[in-house]
């Protein structure tokens, strides 16, 4: 698996679920202007083991986002909890992909209003993968 394949992997799990997909560099976050949106920033290679063969381990930073502008306190916590367990669903989901060794040092933070000015909640998670090439 390469990060092609790692992206792809990653777009597929989340358009399952009914979040349209998005690879942004974090400047251009902002601009998303449609919901519900899964947005993966470019992975970057952490550590690389072997040459022909061996392990690679890319920084993931993943969003996931849902319009709530209008929505009360109670409806907001309802949806950060479905959006969390969303994060985690698609981060377990990948860690049972072929080549996928382990998806580990999972962090996963919730947000009102933070990445857009469109009024959305965000789960935003980073994590490392580690993957067979």
């Amino acid at each position: 698996m390469n990060c092609a394949q790692l992206e792809s992997a990653l777009r597929d799990l989340s358009e399952s679920l009914g979040y349209s997909f998005s690879l942004l560099p974090a400047n251009r976050i902002a601009e998303i202007n449609k919901f519900p949106r899964a947005v993966l920033e470019p992975p970057t290679i952490a550590k690389v083991e072997g040459r022909g063969h061996g392990r690679i381990s890319y920084n993931i930073h993943l969003h996931l986002m849902k319009r709530a502008a209008r929505l009360s306190a109670e409806e907001r916590f309802e949806l950060l909890n479905e959006m969390e367990s969303d994060m985690l669903g698609i981060l377990t989901d990948l860690s049972e992909s072929e080549q996928v060794i382990v998806v580990e040092d999972i962090g996963i933070t919730p947000q009102e209003y933070a990445l857009t000015t469109h009024g959305e909640l965000s789960q935003s998670a980073q994590a490392k993968v580690v993957l067979y090439f």
